[in-house]
């Protein structure tokens, strides 16, 4: 398929589409450099997990109990991993924040797929973010 096939259309609207991954792409790679394991590292992974709480009562996702135990429990597990983080050694800290990022951003895939709690926009960002995020504290010497 040459480029004179693509409609201009159709163009617009993947670019349009794929704004929430570019941004993913961008904030991952800023916040990779420079990238040091330290607690900002277990307060970000904190962060991350707990606005899904706000955004969801914002978004009055959370009325049913059973999504305000799951996102709770979410929350909890996350907050686990980050902040026992604090309190390991080096190489096994680096591996329970790798864990972190990578278990939100499966956290964010199911969120994605559900189109629940927060919007999918914001799933695909944090998916591609997280990733990135993830493999960069995993390649730190």
């Amino acid at each position: 398929m040459s480029m004179s096939a693509i409609e201009p259309r159709s163009l617009t609207t993947a670019i349009k589409n794929l704004w929430p991954i570019v941004l993913g792409i961008a904030v991952g790679l800023v916040v990779i450099q420079g990238l040091e394991l330290d607690a900002s590292l277990s307060v970000l992974a904190l962060v991350i997990a707990a606005i899904y709480l706000p955004i969801g009562a914002v978004r009055k996702q959370l009325g049913r109990p059973h999504v305000l135990w799951l996102e709770t429990l979410g929350v909890i597990v996350f907050a686990a991993l980050a902040l026992g983080a604090l309190y390991v050694d080096r190489q096994l800290a680096q591996f329970l924040l790798a864990a972190a990022f990578f278990g939100h951003a499966a956290w964010d895939f199911a969120h994605h797929r559900a189109d629940k709690v927060v919007p999918r926009w914001y799933a695909e960002f944090c998916i591609v973010a997280d990733v990135i995020i993830g493999v960069g504290i995993l390649a730190l010497p």
